[in-house]
């Protein structure tokens, strides 16, 4: 039993300083422009909540039974498995408005060289 107990405690400590990291090396990202705020919301939510279960097991002992989660870390498990599905949604949308806008632009600069190929055969005309 005092085995357990020290196996819990360390994998909560672990927990914590992991989220804890994840917290700060967003907060790093975002200080140093390497990452946008707006792309950064869906990860500072995933590492406060991982923060919030790592100093609260009653909150993730109550959550799973209010979920139905047999068991706890099973719960922390599906939390986890939500956010990434949550990011990969983003990083999708992010992905499908840049692919959008590269269309545009590559159909913008084809119309501009028809125009210049079209002035200079006016101007060797000219000439």
């Amino acid at each position: 039993m005092i085995d357990f107990i020290k196996n819990t405690l360390t994998l909560q400590h672990l927990l914590i300083i992991g989220s804890f990291v994840l917290f700060t090396m967003i907060l790093w990202l975002i200080k140093h422009k390497k990452i946008e705020i707006k792309y950064s919301i869906i990860w500072l939510a995933f590492s406060v909540t991982m923060i919030a279960f790592a100093l609260c097991r009653y909150l993730v002992l109550v959550l799973s039974d209010i979920t139905g989660v047999v068991n706890p870390v099973n719960f922390i498990f599906l939390t986890q498995i939500i956010f990434i599905l949550l990011i990969l949604l983003s990083v999708t949308a992010v992905i499908s408005g840049f692919s959008h806008k590269i269309k545009r632009l590559a159909q913008s600069n084809a119309l501009l060289e028809k125009r210049v190929r079209e002035l200079e055969q006016k101007l060797t005309e000219k000439e």
